[in-house]
């Protein structure tokens, strides 16, 4: 027998009224879920591959490559030790629609292993956050040699790298780890491992953690075989004589001047390009790092000095970044300082304290960042994991001083860098969630939603 309610349109059938209301329940539920801000990544992301304009820059060149042994071989004694990489990029340059779905699921598991990396207050939460910054990510560096290319030999071994760490938490925490894990985090590892600058960060991450157990007693063999793995990777990546060529073929044609450049002037080109990147330039995500750096210290410390340490990362971030063509018509010296970088580092002269000015401006922003993040956190591991994790990612970019390719290879080499701020990012978050100030809170949840929103039409319109 049917049920009917008298409504302000007539008679409506209860059962509808019930209906109505059992799929507004699992709608809410499916929001709430934990997992749902990866499928509202999966979607955007998506969209975005669809605009990828493909079958250019090196992906024409691998294009032509046959799938064998011989190529490969080839590669390894004349240009490269990406042996693992290239196998795989030979097959994907030919696989266009497959690649777009792939790329689009590498960028979740890198949202994913964020999420898994670190404990959170609240997970539906934090994930939204990393799903935010990671739409904040300018995926158009990935361009930068052709789309495949790219993101095979930067994109994913970040990725794999992420994924590989997964269980580096796992056994700091005691949590399980199941036998068929590891059937993953090996291989995810050994294709990361691959690339010179994740391999230099794995092996550090891995060796530093090993011994950190070792001092603990607690000897772990996973710890000491992905460890292993990582080393053996390096002393491959230093003994392949393609790389040697490489290198010789490169300097020839990108930077003839490399071999006459010092080692002191080597180590302030690597500093100060590595920090120009982020303070000298408008950059989204790294604003969005010392935004949270300056509430955390709001919220944790109650002397002034420790505030005006954490306010100068963002100050420098807004006059030299973000509002530097502004502020630059009445203070015109901003443009110099933001036009200093040359080919060889800043235009620094030894003999003119003048010429010291933009090295001083980063080498404060960097200190004061580093500053902040060891009060911030009552805990003072939390403080040496974020610091780490900085020095990673500076480190990553600072090693390409010594790679002639320093400059042409563009944008693509900041990845690692990028997302040490965005992991720090979601670290410092959880400072602000957890100290229950509401308008902190609300504030920042506002301003990465409104951002990640602008950058994701930003990536849309450039592509279009």
């Amino acid at each position: 027998m049917r049920v009917f309610e008298q409504g302000y349109y007539g008679e409506i059938y209860k059962g509808e009224i019930i209906g109505m209301e059992f799929s507004k329940n699992k709608l809410l539920n499916l929001i709430k879920w934990r997992y749902f801000p990866f499928v509202i990544l999966t979607i955007g992301m998506f969209l975005i591959h669809t605009c990828f304009k493909l079958g250019w820059g090196d992906d024409t060149l691998f294009q032509t490559l046959k799938d064998d042994n011989s190529v490969l071989i080839d590669r390894y004694h004349g240009w490269s030790s990406r042996i693992i990489i290239e196998a795989l990029l030979i097959i994907m340059v030919h696989l266009e629609p497959i690649w777009r779905v792939l790329d689009t699921a590498i960028i979740v598991l890198i949202a994913l292993s964020i999420s898994k990396l670190f404990p959170s207050h609240n997970a539906s939460i934090t994930n939204w956050l990393i799903i935010g910054i990671l739409f904040m990510y300018p995926f158009i560096h990935m361009s930068s040699a052709g789309w495949i290319a790219t993101t095979l030999n930067y994109l994913w071994p970040l990725a794999f790298g992420l994924f590989s760490m997964v269980p580096i938490k796992k056994i700091l925490f005691y949590e399980r780890i199941s036998w068929y894990e590891f059937i993953f985090y090996i291989p995810a590892l050994i294709f990361a491992a691959n690339q010179e600058q994740m391999c230099a960060i794995l092996f550090v991450v891995y060796f530093t953690f090993t011994i950190y157990l070792l001092i603990h007693k607690r000897i772990n063999m996973f710890m000491i075989l992905q460890t292993s793995i990582c080393l053996m990777s390096i002393i491959f990546i230093l003994s392949t004589p393609g790389n040697v060529k490489r290198k010789n073929s490169e300097i020839q044609t990108w930077f003839p001047d490399y071999i006459n450049i010092s080692f002191i002037r080597k180590i302030e080109m690597g500093f100060s390009s590595s920090w120009f990147e982020f303070v000298m330039k408008p950059n989204v995500i790294f604003t969005v790092f010392c935004i949270l750096l300056l509430l955390c210290m709001m919220v944790t410390q109650k002397k002034k000095l420790y505030k005006w340490i954490a306010f100068i990362p963002l100050a420098s971030s807004l006059i030299f970044g973000l509002f530097s063509n502004v502020l630059s018509e009445a203070f015109p010296a901003i443009q110099k300082i933001n036009n200093s970088m040359t080919q060889y580092g800043t235009r620094v002269n030894f003999a003119s304290i003048i010429t010291w000015i933009p090295d001083i401006i980063l080498a404060v922003v960097f200190i004061s960042i580093l500053i902040s993040l060891y009060f911030i956190f009552i805990n003072k591991k939390y403080a040496i994991v974020t610091i780490f994790i900085i020095m990673l990612g500076f480190g990553s970019r600072m090693i390409m001083a010594f790679s002639p390719t320093i400059w042409v290879s563009g944008e693509r080499t900041f990845i690692f860098m990028y997302f040490s701020f965005i992991i720090c990012s979601v670290i410092l978050f959880q400072v602000i969630f957890k100290s229950e100030i509401s308008k902190f809170d609300t504030f920042t949840k506002s301003i990465i939603s409104i951002l990640a929103l602008l950058s994701f039409l930003n990536t849309l319109y450039l592509l279009g």
